[in-house]
């Protein structure tokens, strides 16, 4: 394990990365991560690496619990309508507020009070009249420390 990597994971926790793809289609939703036991998600970030179009889409993220509880909502809707690449999806300070689009990280990905997530699935949530198209591809990402035996977190 490299210097930085052995850094990040003391300070932050284990980074999951899920490969960059299409956003699912308005109306659907998809899974972005899975949950197992209980963790603390320290931060989360999308991250686009080629351009969404100029379509109306609205996207919120959710922790769907595998109790068969509610959805819990991390962050609702934010139009994604024209998103440039190098543009980062991230959650804002206030849980369930709008997701936030930043241009760089200055925002900052690291969450001001880290998430605690029972077993289930972080999924983003699509609606609005338009489509993505074939090309538009987001990179999600977090980071996360364990708090049971069996806490972790895998991408889907």
């Amino acid at each position: 394990m490299s210097r930085a990597t052995r850094a990040r994971t003391e300070i932050l926790g284990v980074q999951v990365d899920r490969a960059a793809v299409l956003p699912p289609a308005t109306g659907a939703s998809e899974d972005l991560f899975s949950v197992t036991g209980q963790v603390l998600v320290t931060s989360f970030w999308g991250y686009v690496t080629v351009a969404i179009p100029n379509v109306s889409l609205d996207w919120d993220l959710a922790l769907d619990p595998d109790d068969g509880g509610s959805d819990v909502v991390l962050a609702s809707l934010l139009a994604v309508d024209n998103t440039a690449i190098g543009t980062f999806f991230v959650l804002n300070a206030t849980l369930g507020s709008a997701l936030v689009a930043v241009v760089d990280s200055g925002f900052g990905i690291v969450l001001p009070k880290p998430l605690h997530c029972d077993a289930g699935d972080i999924k983003l949530n699509v609606a609005g009249g338009g489509a993505v198209g074939t090309t538009a591809r987001v990179k999600w990402g977090l980071t996360y420390v364990p708090l049971s035996s069996d806490g972790a977190v895998v991408a889907v």
